[in-house]
């Protein structure tokens, strides 16, 4: 691990280059892993367009709330605040409000959509400088900033495992979980469906085609395993598959939306397989007095985990920036979050971190590992359950990593 004096001369050196980039570029892409500095960078470059013209005016464009709030603080903590007033800090859902200015910064910037893009780009004239800042941009989320830049954006890339061996990361131990689906208990039910459901008949999963094959109207609550819930659902994935790509325009739509509906559903199925497993770490970490961030499949999920300080979209916003406040202030050890904490905001001496899902892209996984890497010494544990679709995810999130890394647990 480099010293802190290293390390703020080498991303001194890495946002020096991008104010130098943000001279010949007016669409700069900034790829950054978290610990590099994208916001430090994007305040740079703000101060060096209000040195020229200190009339200049623009805009920040956040995804949430709460990284409106970092933005403020990490101007605040790096001697910025004569900047405030040139600034306005925007979400991307408002984008319809903005108008003309000299400069915008899309944070989070692969949170366009074809909509946002539409609404941002007649605000972009051949003289507004933008800034697009990520760490993980999926191919699609590119062809956003193309056409908003008329495919003249520059790239400057540091990628995690290049900020790691740079040293401004410490070198992440990344411990995988392989679980076995039970085979043992039919605490499942899945229902097969033919007409209106009118006759109802509950079964064992190996009588499941005697049942449905004697009528043309059935509701069949199907008791299963977790093994056999997983096979029915994965069956079901596939035949609504081959309909939306074979069986005419008709059913194309329908089925695809069914299709993906039923893979969301499995989705959230592996992750409550892995509750015990999870909870089973979790008491380790809170025996230990380790701060912890986990991150769960459901709603459901992160409120048996941690009921107290599970931040997810059904909270109100203030409750979620309490929760993340109190981490903060080290006066709460542990969060857990559903879908939410992945970016754009800065948590406090994380020591491990758990995922209990993965999702189907690297990107997810980098930034979740990236809440646990302000550590001296991070950890982060990963739950995959053998033979199913979670081990597709894992070789996804491992694409681009350092298997060096990585250890069974």
């Amino acid at each position: 691990m480099f010293d802190t004096a290293t390390q703020n001369q080498t991303r001194d050196l890495i946002q020096d280059k991008a104010v130098e980039l943000s001279k010949d570029h007016n669409h700069l892409v900034l790829n950054f892993s978290t610990g590099v500095g994208k916001s430090l960078a994007s305040i740079k470059i703000i101060q060096e367009l209000i040195d020229r013209n200190p009339k200049a005016k623009g805009y920040i464009v956040c995804k949430e709330n709460t990284h409106k709030k970092n933005w403020i603080d990490d101007i605040a903590k790096h001697g910025y605040n004569h900047l405030l007033s040139n600034l306005t800090f925007i979400l991307y859902a408002s984008a319809r409000k903005m108008s003309r200015s000299n400069f915008i910064v899309l944070d989070e910037c692969h949170s366009l959509t074809p909509k946002r893009a539409r609404l941002i780009k007649p605000l972009i004239s051949e003289k507004t400088k933008v800034l697009y800042l990520s760490a993980t941009i999926k191919e699609e989320k590119k062809e956003f900033i193309q056409q908003l830049s008329r495919h003249t954006a520059h790239y400057y890339t540091v990628s995690l495992v290049e900020a790691i061996s740079k040293g401004l990361l410490p070198t992440p131990r990344v411990v995988v979980h392989k679980i076995k689906m039970d085979i043992k208990v039919r605490r499942n039910v899945f229902v097969m469906k033919k007409g209106k459901g009118k006759n109802k008949i509950t079964c064992d999963y190996y009588d499941r085609w005697k049942h449905y094959n004697l009528y043309s109207d059935l509701s069949l609550s199907v008791k299963c395993n977790d093994k056999e819930y997983y096979e029915l659902l994965t069956g079901q994935m596939a035949y609504y598959k081959e309909l939306a790509f074979n069986g005419g325009y008709k059913y194309r739509t329908a089925c695809k939306n069914k299709f993906l509906n039923i893979g969301s559903q499995r989705k959230k199925f592996i992750a409550s397989t892995k509750t015990n497993a999870a909870k089973l770490i979790i008491d380790g970490f809170r025996k230990n007095d380790t701060r912890f961030i986990c991150f769960t499949g459901s709603i459901d999920q992160s409120s048996e985990l941690g009921a107290e300080s599970a931040i997810h979209s059904k909270n109100t916003v203030e409750h979620n920036q309490n929760l993340v406040d109190c981490f903060n202030d080290k006066e709460c050890e542990e969060l857990f979050a559903v879908k939410m904490l992945r970016e754009g905001v800065n948590l406090t001496e994380v020591h491990k971190g758990i995922v209990v899902q993965l999702d189907s892209t690297m990107g997810s996984f980098y930034q979740m590992l990236g809440r646990c890497l302000r550590h001296e010494f991070p950890e982060i544990h990963l739950l995959i359950v053998e033979d199913t679709q979670d081990e597709v995810y894992f070789s996804n999130a491992m694409q681009d990593f350092d298997m060096k890394f990585v250890t069974n647990g």
